[in-house]
């Protein structure tokens, strides 16, 4: 026989082998949980418990946060954001930006910006729908790297022209939804707010836009930006209008190092040639990834770091089971060393049950994950505008699941395995007789201190869940500085209809006098923005206040109201007097700030009075009067302090796509038809964007982080809670049973049942005092971290810190107490009979 030949075979039997080997020990696993199946379902039940929280988190942080846009390259890409003073980070573009970029740079390859637009499209079989998408530069696409799958690209010269070349590309979900995948859609005509636009294309299925939260459905060129904006007339021409987003894509071989140099360079250039609107900007280059994750990391980072706070416990939890289970099994290991079986064979029998149960854990898991994950949808805030982050079980979160039950695996199996065999061949080497359990003090001493593990990060857990509950309880009682109930909030924006901007002003005016005179309505106003719903900010300066930095203009948000908007609010006047009717675009103009913008700009700690008649200006504008001073009130978040706002009068700085605010004597709700009803005798086809009660905005909106992380943490600490309880239960019952002679013996000599049940409660209690006083201190070293996402909580609260105890004392005692008087019910005789 040839030598080489009968090497180069060798192998195949030892493969054949290994495959037998762990077919009999899956057989013999199998057969040997369904044979235990308190003890099989408690390990699952776990573990999927561990491993379905993780799986459900890191979806919804992987859709938040993580998930790469569905675009070629992403990694490539590079936000480009204008500041509008070294004082930020963040901020829009203009179109004139663009085109000097574009002209002057020469690290990247191509340029593109883009601006969120809503129109009302109307199709040739006379259909009527409002869509959503974006301006773009013609470039936009190209830049991302995406062709159309249907039709063609902007070509350059659509990109040169205002008005010339109306043309629209629209997306394959709308291509499906409202032309019914029609492949002769290229060249139809639609009308977008009144006008016809051609459509010359059709996106991949797969491209929903650069953003997480939003998908376009349709994509018009910057161009035709007038008739499809009421800031049409601005984008192209005026510096200092910066709504767009700008993205870019470098070319091969320059360092993002390099292309920030390079735009340095250029923007102080334009800040000498155009010191009016571009004095202090700064520009800003990042990664797509790495902006969205300096927006803010805390909340994902904590939120995946609780989850694999129940992770470890679910596996501290079953190694304990494993250990106790192997206590009972020590007989037969030992004897399979004795006749001749090694000691890796029997380590790969024992890793193989944990592996099981890991499986096991994981297909529940993900399951339950799967059900968590189809509930988040419906916890995403109220939002007029379709889209918000998809959340899906994908193959990045099955990945991640596969890597936790791995680690499940680690955790759980190895060190109850190894410890077994070692003690088994203890049992062996040194002949000793008796049960298992007289053998293994080691084994007790290790649940211990895997309990003890398991109450620490309980403790910590349910001590962060304590903290954002009361977060949760605050936010709901914070003062907002206006008053939400009984207002209904309609959103119309006749400019969808074709409306110029000017008719647009003279529609909203009449739709706000017809609903103010309706039976029931209590007061009625306009503004542009709502708080927790939207914003803007304008770029403006003080007289007499110089920014730190010496920036010249400073980013403030704003609001654009109409009269009676403070009263309808409900927001208190401080100083000075509210808009009027006679603050029209043929007066000077005027506004009305809050006591932050008050004292930050302008009078400090002196009386408000002092802010009246005070002067500011807008890049590019005229100089404005102070005539009013308010209260503040809540526009951005829950837990941060109030920002300097700015309102202008609505008849001087407004848009036809506004607000309107109802305050009424009854329920809002009910308000709906009448309103409705005054707006089809104005215009039938005028239909609101929306209408929603302030009240489900606040809830929805402002409430949703601090509702959602209450909720998931809360669900995390109850977890934690619950295993804890069952673990606890697990060492106090293998106690009793390990002590049940020695218990026996107690009571042959006398020993009351009261005593006996003090001894076994101490026990268990022992366990969790130690735990507590370790988890105790973790908390409060930890704290100081989550302290940002809490609203008006101090993160080491001694209430939140003492109840925690309470309850895991209180938890403790009732799961040691059946194992307890189960231990008093003990025969002597019996006991002293057992082995």
């Amino acid at each position: 026989m040839n030598l080489s030949a009968a090497v180069s075979h060798t192998p195949q039997p030892r493969i054949v082998s290994l495959l037998e080997a762990l077919a009999r020990d899956l057989r013999f696993t199998f057969r040997s949980l369904r044979h235990n199946p308190g003890f099989t379902f408690t390990a699952v039940i776990s573990l999927a418990l561990g491993i379905g929280a993780n799986t459900a988190i890191f979806s919804a942080v992987d859709a938040i946060w993580l998930r790469p846009p569905p675009i070629p390259h992403p990694n490539e890409l590079v936000i480009v954001d204008v500041a509008a003073s070294r004082l930020t980070q963040y901020g829009g573009s203009s179109y004139l930006d663009l085109a000097d970029f574009r002209s002057r740079s020469r690290a990247f390859e191509k340029l593109a910006i883009s601006q969120n637009l809503s129109a009302g499209m109307t199709t040739g079989k006379g259909e009527s729908q409002v869509v959503y998408g974006l301006l773009v530069s013609g470039s936009f696409l190209s830049t991302l790297q995406v062709e159309p799958a249907l039709g063609r690209d902007f070509r350059p010269e659509e990109d040169e022209v205002p008005g010339k070349y109306p043309v629209v590309i629209i997306s394959h979900n709308l291509w499906t939804r409202a032309f019914a995948n029609d492949k002769n859609i290229i060249g139809t005509e639609i009308k977008l707010n009144g006008r016809p636009f051609t459509i010359i294309g059709v996106t991949p299925e797969s491209f929903t836009g650069t953003s997480l939260f939003a998908r376009p459905d349709i994509y018009a060129p910057a161009m035709m930006a007038r008739g499809l904006t009421s800031d049409g007339d601005d984008m192209l021409t005026h510096r200092s209008y910066r709504g767009f987003d700008m993205i870019g894509r470098l070319k091969p071989g320059v360092t993002l190092a390099q292309a920030q140099a390079e735009m340095n360079a250029i923007m102080r250039d334009l800040e000498r040639t155009y010191p009016d609107t571009n004095k202090d900007t700064a520009v800003y280059l990042r990664r797509e990834m790495e902006r969205r994750l300096s927006q803010g990391f805390r909340l994902p980072a904590v939120l995946l770091s609780l989850t694999l706070l129940v992770l470890l416990i679910a596996c501290a939890n079953v190694a304990g089971l494993l250990m106790a289970r192997s206590t009972t099994r020590m007989r037969e290991i030992s004897t399979q060393l004795a006749v001749g079986a090694s000691r890796g064979s029997l380590i790969r029998q024992l890793l193989t049950e944990s592996t099981v149960l890991a499986l096991l854990g994981a297909v529940s898991g993900v399951s339950l994950g799967y059900v968590c994950i189809r509930g988040f949808a419906t916890m995403l805030p109220y939002s007029p505008f379709p889209g918000g982050p998809e959340f899906r079980l994908d193959l990045r979160v099955l990945t991640y699941a596969l890597l936790a039950s791995m680690l499940v695996v680690f955790l759980c199996g190895l060190a109850p395995a190894f410890s077994a065999v070692k003690e088994a061949m203890l049992m062996v080497t040194s002949n000793v007789r008796g049960s298992a359990a007289e053998i293994r003090p080691s084994s007790a001493f290790v649940r211990r201190v895997l309990i003890v593990g398991q109450i620490l990060l309980s403790t910590v857990l349910l001590i962060a869940a304590g903290l954002f509950l009361k977060a949760f309880a605050r936010a709901q009682q914070a003062n907002l500085g206006f008053n939400p109930d009984h207002m209904l909030l309609v959103m119309v924006d006749p400019g969808l209809r074709g409306y110029s901007n000017e008719k647009g002003l003279q529609f909203q005016q009449q739709f706000l006098e017809h609903t103010a005179n309706l039976p029931g309505v209590t007061s009625a106003s306009l503004a542009t923005c709502v708080p927790f719903l939207n914003g803007d900010s304008w770029d403006i300066s003080v007289d007499g206040y110089n920014a730190p930095g010496g920036e010249s203009f400073i980013d403030t948000r704003t609001n654009q109201v109409a009269p009676d908007y403070f009263k309808t609010m409900q927001i208190p006047l401080l100083a000075g007097r509210e808009f009027t009717a006679h603050d029209s675009q043929r007066a000077p103009l005027v506004a009305v700030v809050n006591e932050t913008f008050a004292r930050n700009y302008i009078v400090g700690n002196g009386p408000l009075e002092k802010a009246l008649g005070h002067n500011f200006r807008l890049r590019d504008r005229d100089h404005i009067s102070i005539v009013g001073v308010v209260k503040d009130s809540l526009r951005g978040g829950f837990g941060s302090p109030a920002s300097p706002v700015f309102y202008m009068a609505y008849a001087q700085m407004g848009t036809p796509n506004a607000v309107l605010h109802v305050s009424t004597a009854g329920d809002p709700a009910a308000m709906t038809g009448a309103i409705r009803g005054q707006l089809r005798k104005l215009d039938p086809e005028v239909a609101p964007l929306s209408v929603v009660t302030f009240r489900t905005v606040v809830s929805s909106q402002g409430l949703f982080f601090p509702r959602v992380t209450a909720v998931l943490v809360g669900a995390f600490g109850l977890v934690a809670l619950s295993l804890a309880v069952v673990g606890i239960y697990g060492v106090v019952s293998f106690m009793v049973g390990r002590r049940t002679q020695e218990i026996g013996v107690r009571m042959a000599l006398g020993a009351q049942q009261s005593r006996i049940l003090r001894m076994v409660l101490a026990n268990g209690l022992s366990l969790v005092l130690a735990g507590l006083l370790l988890g105790g201190f973790v908390a409060l070293l930890v704290a100081p971290l989550i302290g940002g996402l809490l609203i008006d909580v101090n993160p080491r609260d001694p209430a939140i810190f003492v109840g925690i105890a309470i309850v895991l004392i209180a938890a403790t005692l009732g799961a040691s107490w059946i194992p307890a008087r189960r231990a008093t019910r003990v025969n002597p005789i019996d006991a002293l009979r057992s082995e």
